[in-house]
């Protein structure tokens, strides 16, 4: 029985508002029909600027008493509350609750969660809450007291006497509310508020409800509707309580109803009532609602960012950062095809009126030459470079005032302030020093330029007088006809953005990285491989083809160049395990900072979970093949080729022989022309694979095969890969053409023997591509690009065919791997290693 009265009630609470709310829509219908809607429209036109901002203020400032409420929770709770977000707070729930209502609710569950974490027991939380929001309806129930007693002949009484008993019934509210209190005190059950706060919060209540009905009684008297507050008073107060009877959220269309009937007895104007009412909607409800609606998304979104480690907020910066590029580069676009069109011609007859001529015209070129900026800069702006947010703040505001200035264009004007401002909010993403163009960016940017300039050059061309084509009739009055006006618009306009380009990149030059030379720190390098062990690319740092960078501690060391907008990281960085992630970070910061993408080229696997963690993804170049010294024999039938290989050599009265440096001029002499033999007019490589260079040569032993007249036939110049004498390595191998076929096997054959003798376990032949690299149905376009531009690339000239040649000594296989940020191209990325290795070199 309870449970089905409890719905009954519950059913009656829905139906009997929206009934009420239904009745006030209806009868608010009929009087809008009388409405003069000329009138109304002149009523609205009358307010200037300054009156309608004064209206907004004195409306919205009447929310603000009921912010006093919190203070007086905060300080029944005792709570520490810093004073800005206890405002902030009980200014969302306050509005929040205005507009929404629900009895309360959305007021008592926004409090909830602003205060739970300074108040850890929730009930009292709960309790203190719900006792003070029995307190919002004490001050009208004073004011209705008043108006009950001084106004009963009132005209609403008495042509509505139903509105008198809603008046009584609010009246009482205080009254019982006193009594209840005062009997549940006597039975023993402690009020939450103490007597000292129940007076104050009554108090607060009064001022809250005097404050609503102050604002728009000064409404009334901006709005020219005379009227004395004596009048106005118990129209606001029947009003309030018809609002409240209803259960109405703002009492919307009860409140607006009663008092638009009570207005209509004091004989005012429906059209000054029905502004009046939109403006107090608008001030009190409206306007709180949607400034709290901004704070709360502001504290939410604090809250959830940092919920989500703030990942939420670097989405929304790349966002807002996107469209704000878009933005730079549409403003550039917009200023290009405006100067293309004539003005409104009644606005270039008043710009005529109060500039010159030739103000006029130079401003027309100049916000050519902005446009042609702004798209230039659109591209820095995007890569975030503080330098060019500077620039492109000058020239928006600077491309306004020529919008002005040429022809009173003031909604292009507007729309270029919008951006700078939207520029100036976001200037605290602009960190990098410079930045480097991609090569598809540069193409892209290129056409762009070439697209605009084509299309003045083209409607020029149209208006030539040898020109066969005519510009249709329908789009002449929408394009400049003047072909002198086009040409040099578009040539003064280009010259200018070049040379602002240019003098603002030379005036504020960034700090350029100051990149660090191998070959300054040899002793440096070589102390820290002793310390730390190497890779087996480690010795190729000795080319001193490339740059190096160590981390702030010192422990880690990266070898890299720099190709396009890409810094290639040779090999698996060199150091401290524990800090190579810190450095990997470090690297990619300082990079970043200059505009340079890093790509690490032949990682081992060991690496994968560092870079992956650091935003990279892989590609698989191939395999390197070891050869396991300790188990390699020439015993056993499947090793009897190479073993009568070997012996053919012996018998042939061929030898090897390893020469350690330094080395004399005139075998060195020698060694570079059997290089030049084996090289065949092609151009030497470089960074990954070593080139023949004296000092380089002279870093480690060489191996050398002589023939039976002693004379050297070839040569394999051995790599140290610095981890203790646990592996070696070769690298240069060159022979002569007449050096007979097996001679590259016989001397392999002869460094295991020597490899083993000096106590290495393991022989490193060098990487060899797969041959299903990117073959597979199943790869991705990207990556069978990038397969056939390593395969094909010719810098792998002594891999080439070569993994059969290495599968008769090793079964043993470690992949290497390209290591990319997913935001790039990788068949660019690859097309740019093979340049770099392919590099000419000096």
């Amino acid at each position: 029985m309870g449970i089905r009265k409890e719905r009954i009630l519950k059913t009656l609470k829905f139906i009997f508002p929206l009934l009420l709310l239904i009745f006030a829509i209806n009868e608010i219908k009929k009087f809008t029909q009388n409405i003069n809607m000329h009138l109304l429209k002149e009523e609205l036109s009358q307010l200037d600027m300054g009156r309608l901002l004064f209206i907004l203020f004195i409306t919205f400032i009447a929310v603000l008493p009921m912010l006093l409420y919190d203070v007086v929770l905060v300080r029944i709770l005792k709570l520490k509350v810093p004073t800005r977000d206890l405002l902030e707070q009980s200014f969302i729930a306050n509005s929040f609750s205005n507009l929404i209502g629900f009895g309360g609710i959305i007021g008592a569950m926004l409090r909830t969660y602003f205060f739970h974490k300074h108040e850890p027991d929730k009930r009292k939380l709960l309790g203190v809450i719900a006792s003070v929001s029995l307190f919002y309806l004490t001050g009208i129930s004073v004011l209705s007291w008043i108006v009950t007693n001084n106004f009963r002949n009132f005209p609403l009484f008495v042509d509505t006497k139903w509105l008198y008993f809603a008046v009584v019934g609010v009246g009482l509210y205080l009254p019982l509310f006193l009594i209840l209190h005062i009997i549940r005190s006597k039975k023993g059950s402690p009020s939450l508020v103490s007597a000292n706060s129940t007076l104050k919060l009554i108090l607060i209540s009064i001022i809250e409800w005097f404050a609503v009905f102050l604002a728009i009684w000064i409404l009334c008297r901006t709005l020219g509707i005379s009227i004395s507050a004596a009048n106005l008073f118990p129209v606001y107060i029947v009003a309030a309580c018809a609002g409240i009877i209803s259960m109405i959220p703002g009492g919307l269309g009860s409140f607006d109803l009663v008092f638009i009937w009570g207005m209509q007895d004091l004989h005012i104007p429906e059209e000054k009532v029905l502004v009046l009412l939109l403006f107090y909607r608008i001030g009190y409800y409206f306007l709180p609602f949607f400034i709290s609606l901004v704070f709360f998304v502001k504290l939410y979104w604090k809250k959830w960012n940092q919920t989500w480690n703030d990942l939420p907020k670097a989405v929304v910066q790349r966002l807002s950062h996107v469209i704000l590029t878009m933005l730079v580069f549409l403003s550039g676009l917009i200023l290009l095809l405006s100067a293309s069109v004539p003005g409104i011609m009644s606005r270039l007859k008043v710009a005529q009126e109060l500039l010159s001529f030739p103000i006029i015209n130079v401003s027309h070129q100049l916000s050519v030459a902005a446009g042609f900026l702004l798209l230039g800069l659109s591209r820095g702006i995007e890569y975030s470079v503080k330098r060019a947010y500077e620039l492109t703040m000058f020239a928006l505001i600077l491309a306004a005032l020529f919008s002005i200035f040429k022809g009173i264009d003031y909604e292009e004007a507007i729309f270029l302030i919008i951006v700078a401002l939207l520029l100036r909010m976001s200037k605290g993403q602009f960190y990098r020093e410079s930045y480097v163009l991609t090569w598809g960016k540069t193409i892209f940017d290129i056409m762009i330029i070439l697209v605009i300039t084509s299309m003045y050059l083209v409607i020029g061309y149209l208006n030539l007088p040898i020109s066969k084509i005519e510009i249709p009739p329908k789009l002449l009055p929408y394009v400049i006809v003047d072909y002198h006006d086009l040409f040099m618009s578009a040539a003064i306009g280009l010259v200018i953005a070049l040379f602002i380009l240019m003098f603002g990149y030379l005036i504020s030059l960034p700090k350029s990285w100051n990149l660090e030379r191998s070959a300054n720190r040899e002793k440096d390098i070589v102390d820290h491989l002793s310390k730390y062990q190497g890779k087996v690319l480690s010795h190729l740092i000795f080319l001193h083809d490339k740059f190096i960078f160590w981390n702030s501690k010192k422990n880690v060391l990266i070898s890299f160049q720099q190709f396009a907008d890409k810094l290639v990281i040779l090999g698996d960085p060199i150091g401290e395990k524990d800090e190579i992630s810190n450095a990997i970070e470090e690297f990619q910061e300082i990079a970043d900072l200059h505009g340079f993408t890093p790509v690490f080229y032949q990682v081992s696997d060991d690496m994968l979970p560092y870079l992956h963690g650091h935003g990279f993804a892989f590609f698989k170049l191939g395999e390197e093949a070891f050869v396991d010294l300790k188990y390699f024999s020439l015993t056993g039938s499947k090793m009897k080729g190479l073993r009568a290989l070997r012996n053919k050599f012996v018998r042939a009265d061929y030898s090897y022989e390893i020469i350690t440096p330094p080395y004399s001029k005139d075998l060195l002499e020698e060694l570079r022309e059997i290089s030049n033999e084996w090289l065949q007019g092609r151009e030497e490589k470089g960074f990954s694979l070593g080139f023949f260079s004296e000092d380089y040569l002279n870093k480690a032993p060489i191996a050398i095969v002589r023939n039976e007249r002693k004379q050297i036939l070839g040569f394999m110049s051995i790599m140290h890969v610095y981890d203790d004498y646990q592996t070696i390595s070769v690298d240069l191998m060159r022979f002569k053409p007449e050096a007979a076929s097996g001679a590259v096997d016989f001397l392999f054959l002869c460094l295991f023997d020597w490899a083993k003798e000096q106590g290495y376990d393991r022989f490193n032949m060098g990487m060899a591509p797969l041959a299903n690299v990117g073959l597979s149905r199943f790869s991705f376009l990207s990556e069978k690009i990038a397969a056939q531009i390593f395969l094909n690339g010719h810098f792998f000239y002594h891999f080439q065919g070569l993994r059969k040649f290495k599968e008769k000594y090793t079964n043993i296989w470690e992949p290497k791997y390209l290591a990319y940020r997913r935001k790039s191209s990788l068949p660019i990325i690859m097309a740019q290693i093979t340049m770099l290795i392919s590099k000419k070199r000096n």
